[in-house]
């Protein structure tokens, strides 16, 4: 029988792998028309993709609890905030540089659960979130030509992301995955349809099928990551997002032609060992328990 946090393993690796697909795309599209106006675009066929399957799976749409619907609302919140500061950083770098920066969630998920989860952190712990943050500043490089306004953006999606993580944590797990998510989603599609301007050049897209594509994709990791945090433990789960770099990398090269430098690649095998680090020494712990 598949255990609980297996699921969860697999389903982060597959919201990353679908993330990555669908920042390929919206990098296409950012040529065309504005962010605001692409994800306004594909957050409308993301809410009816979500709201058919809510339907379809006869989920409530009905959040009984006042507590749920906060941490919804703040998810949500926290959810469009990440988007276009990720966005902003992906239209203007690497897709594989954008990405690697956003491996430091799961370390800043285990930092977040010591604070506000109030776990009991281990020394090995500490040092993994050290080293993480070491392998950011190497990928980041703060002084050097590289480093820009933009930089700053992926750092803010980081925080962004990880707290949504955390609250997810929170949710009542009666609450189907796709509710949460069709919620954020509409969330996202009204402020970005606030935020629109020139509404008319939206019949002007020339690569309309990408909208489809970003859509479909981003439906599936939005599902697929808010059920993998409620499946077996935080610091268990988290670490398999890393898969994100390798299709980040192997994305941006045949896409864009770009070649990750040598940097990004360490640094963010840095980022990555610690976090595997992380999970060999908490599955040990647990043997000699």
């Amino acid at each position: 029988m598949i255990s609980e946090n297996t699921k969860g393993a697999f389903l982060i690796s597959l919201a990353a792998a679908c993330y990555v697909m669908s920042d390929i795309f919206m990098k296409f599209l950012s040529t065309e028309i504005s962010m605001f106006q692409i994800t306004f675009l594909r957050g409308l066929l993301v809410t009816f993709f979500l709201f058919s399957y809510c339907y379809m799976s006869e989920a409530s749409f009905f959040i009984k609890e006042w507590r749920d619907r906060i941490v919804i609302t703040i998810r949500s919140i926290l959810e469009v905030i990440m988007t276009y500061a990720f966005l902003a950083a992906l239209f203007n770098m690497n897709v594989a540089n954008a990405n690697a920066i956003l491996q430091l969630i799961p370390l800043m998920v285990l930092l977040g659960s010591f604070i506000f989860l109030r776990q009991s952190p281990k020394t090995y712990e500490w040092i993994a979130v050290l080293v993480g943050c070491f392998g950011a500043v190497i990928i980041i490089r703060p002084g050097s030509s590289d480093f820009n306004f933009f930089t700053i953006h992926a750092l803010v999606a980081v925080f962004c992301l990880s707290a949504r993580d955390l609250l997810t944590v929170r949710l009542n797990k009666n609450i189907p995955s796709n509710i949460v998510a069709f919620y954020s989603a509409l969330m996202l599609t009204m402020v970005s349809f606030l935020l629109s301007e020139d509404t008319h050049l939206f019949g002007k897209v020339d690569n309309s099928l990408f909208i489809v594509y970003t859509a479909i994709f981003v439906s599936i990791g939005y599902t697929a990551s808010v059920s993998a945090m409620r499946y077996g433990e935080v610091t268990f789960v988290s670490p398999f997002r890393y898969t994100a770099l390798l299709w980040a990398s192997v994305m941006g090269f045949i896409f864009f032609g770009e070649i990750p430098k040598f940097s990004t690649l360490f640094g963010g095998s840095l980022i990555i060992l610690a976090g595997i680090f992380i999970f060999y020494k908490s599955k040990d712990n647990k043997k000699t328990l």
